[in-house]
């Protein structure tokens, strides 16, 4: 018979930070209420502080991902006994781990291999140079070869699930992230920030790295300006692009028209201030931000990029959309939401079936059903 008690349940992160990705192991694994979980990484994990204290955590030596193999191999034999009662699960997060998980573990019965893929394939054709290029090509090969080897791959979003099933000729199955939840984080530091609603608020949340192109954002309002200035855009997030979108904002002289802070942990304030929410990524894993802009209920546009926003917006049915990189389509259709902001806001009547599919409890249901199963 099944049992909670009776799994070790291994989660393998090998840079554990505070994306998406992170954010949804942590409502996962503090929700499943499993007696034996370990997290097991590369470096440091720098949200500790948010898991429950009965996990285990293990740093493995090995500086990088591919070097890791033989190191994450040992500790997973050592940590399983074939007389034990328990039903061993091992899963991994993002396509790089999942590789270096089936090649390390390699013939070892005991332990059912779990793989979730969180970006869709199109992160593997966007490239910055030839040697991104050969490294990219490399992963696609060895997720042709080695992901059929696991005994379950889960994707975020239907789109990535169908496109990743074609190309590896395997089941995938779809369990979106729980990203209806912002239970993790209890920081007032937000709540002192003051937002002055004397200017329309546009939002976008995210890293600020090529996949989410906020480039494309800034090039529609350098555009909108010319036609409304009575408006703020408000970007939230780090990353590698944000001296570039500093650049463009000084070049462009777009100083007063947008603010950027960088270190804000639970942007829920934002949400609740935003007159619109645009996501402008090239592609997507699912985008949980936009699940998070709708229950705070705040209007939205998104690129159509695969795989996940335009199953969030019910392909149109809960918000706009515009074809990634379109920033002239982008802003006409900004500004038509400033000149009739009700079109938007009808499509704010959500039906809490379509929301659910985001819920904590439909995805700990989800994975505890694929527990059993494997």
């Amino acid at each position: 018979m099944y049992s909670k008690k009776k799994v070790k349940l291994f989660i393998f992160q090998p840079y554990p930070k505070f994306g998406g990705a992170d954010r949804s192991i942590i409502k996962l694994i503090n929700g499943l209420n499993f007696s034996d979980i370990t997290l097991i990484s590369l470096s440091k994990c720098y949200y500790s502080q948010y898991l429950n204290k009965k996990i285990k955590y293990k740093i493995l030596r090995s500086k990088r991902t591919l070097y890791s193999i033989f190191e994450l191999r040992k500790f997973i034999q050592e940590r399983i006994s074939k007389k034990s009662s328990k039903k061993n699960i091992i899963i991994s997060n993002q396509n790089f781990a999942n590789v270096i998980t089936i090649i390390s573990l390699k013939k070892i019965r005991e332990i059912k291999k779990i793989l979730i893929e969180r970006n869709h394939l199109d992160e593997l054709r966007f490239y910055k140079n030839i040697r991104d290029y050969i490294k990219k090509k490399v992963i696609l090969i060895l997720i042709k070869i080695y992901y059929s080897k696991s005994d379950a791959i889960v994707g975020i979003s239907k789109k990535l699930s169908i496109d990743l099933e074609k190309f590896i000729n395997s089941k995938v199955s779809t369990i979106y992230n729980p990203s209806f939840e912002d239970k993790i984080i209890r920081n007032n530091r937000e709540k002192k920030i003051k937002i002055r609603k004397n200017k329309k608020i546009i939002l976008n949340v995210g890293f600020f790295e090529k996949q989410k192109d906020q480039i494309t954002i800034l090039k529609s309002i350098s555009i909108l300006k010319n036609y409304y200035k009575n408006f703020l855009l408000i970007l939230i997030g780090r990353g590698s692009e944000y001296k570039n979108l500093n650049k463009f904002i000084k070049d462009n002289n777009l100083n007063k028209f947008v603010k950027i802070y960088k270190n804000i942990e639970n942007p829920n304030l934002f949400y609740k201030k935003a007159d619109l929410f645009i996501l402008s990524s090239i592609y997507e894993g699912l985008g949980n931000v936009l699940v998070e802009a709708l229950k705070n209920n705040c209007p939205v546009i998104t690129s159509s990029c695969n795989s996940g926003p335009m199953e969030i917006i019910g392909n149109g049915k809960y918000g706009d959309f515009f074809l990634p990189r379109d920033h002239k389509t982008l802003a006409k259709k900004i500004l038509n939401h400033f000149q009739n902001p009700k079109r938007l806001k009808k499509k704010l009547k959500i039906p809490s079936s379509h929301l659910e599919k985001f819920s904590l409890k439909k995805n700990i249901d989800n994975f505890s059903e694929l527990f059993r199963r494997v």
